[in-house]
């Protein structure tokens, strides 16, 4: 059985059991349930009481035979037709599920992430940006790295809509000159402070419309992540962010002079 195609069905409104059932039955062509379950490894009793859910999803078809009931499942297009149903009639009521959050009023929706792995859904989330990301960077060098594996999708999203990434980053914790050189290779533009006014553990993400994702590693270098959906706290961390850049700015070239 194709581990992807069963990722795929997964992905798209099916469970586990009922990815392999479908599948299973598509190899098949058409069985009783006793065969299916012996194919899919799982007791004749789930795998009835799945295959009737399918039917009531429209997935599943029944014919009778000599009083022994013979199962098979639609085509893949006809599938994708269901699919894209469903995708139709939610979006139509996506307007009145908006309507309950605004009875929330301001509370922030708070998501949070923890493990390597969550780095790929964080960068996702930095990809759904509208305007300039702005990031309070404090990242120690050793896991620059681990950040890049998964970088990716949010850099290629921020090319193709010409956006830019502003950053203040303590001058303690990075390689100044290579930072600077890698601003125009990524599309950045990065304030280095020496003497960093406030005490940072963590990287500050503040990105549009109205989130403020706070990154760290723990002690054992595990990546945490909140992601806060609030406009309060968003424009607070936008004040705080060009309070620092523009009063660093006006040191620099008040030096220069």
């Amino acid at each position: 059985m194709d581990a992807n195609l069963l990722i795929t069905l997964q992905n798209y409104w099916l469970s586990e059991k009922e990815a392999k059932i479908y599948l299973s039955c598509l190899e098949l062509g058409s069985g009783p349930a006793s065969t299916i379950a012996r194919y899919t490894n799982e007791k004749r009793v789930t795998v009835y009481s799945l295959l009737k859910e399918l039917k009531n999803k429209g997935i599943v078809n029944v014919l009778e035979r000599k009083d022994t009931k013979y199962f098979s499942v639609v085509s893949p297009k006809i599938l994708a037709e269901l699919l894209e149903q469903k995708f139709l009639q939610f979006k139509e009521k996506v307007p009145e599920f908006l309507l309950l959050t605004e009875k929330i009023g301001t509370a922030p929706k708070i998501n949070y992430l923890e493990g390597i792995s969550s780095l790929e859904k964080l960068f996702a989330d930095f990809a759904t940006t509208t305007e300039d990301m702005r990031v309070i960077l404090w990242t120690p060098q050793r896991h620059k790295k681990t950040f890049s594996l998964y970088a990716w999708p949010y850099r290629m999203m921020r090319k193709k809509k010409w956006l830019i990434s502003r950053r203040i980053v303590t001058a303690d914790n990075v390689d100044v000159k290579k930072e600077l050189a890698d601003d125009k290779l990524h599309g950045r533009k990065t304030v280095i402070i020496n003497d960093f006014p406030l005490p940072i553990h963590a990287d500050v993400n503040i990105y549009g419309p109205g989130k403020v994702a706070i990154v760290f590693f723990d002690k054992d270098n595990i990546p945490h992540a909140l992601i806060i959906e609030n406009n309060e706290v968003y424009t607070t961390m936008v004040g705080i962010f060009e309070y620092l850049r523009v009063s660093h700015t006006k040191k620099v070239i008040k030096k220069k002079k």
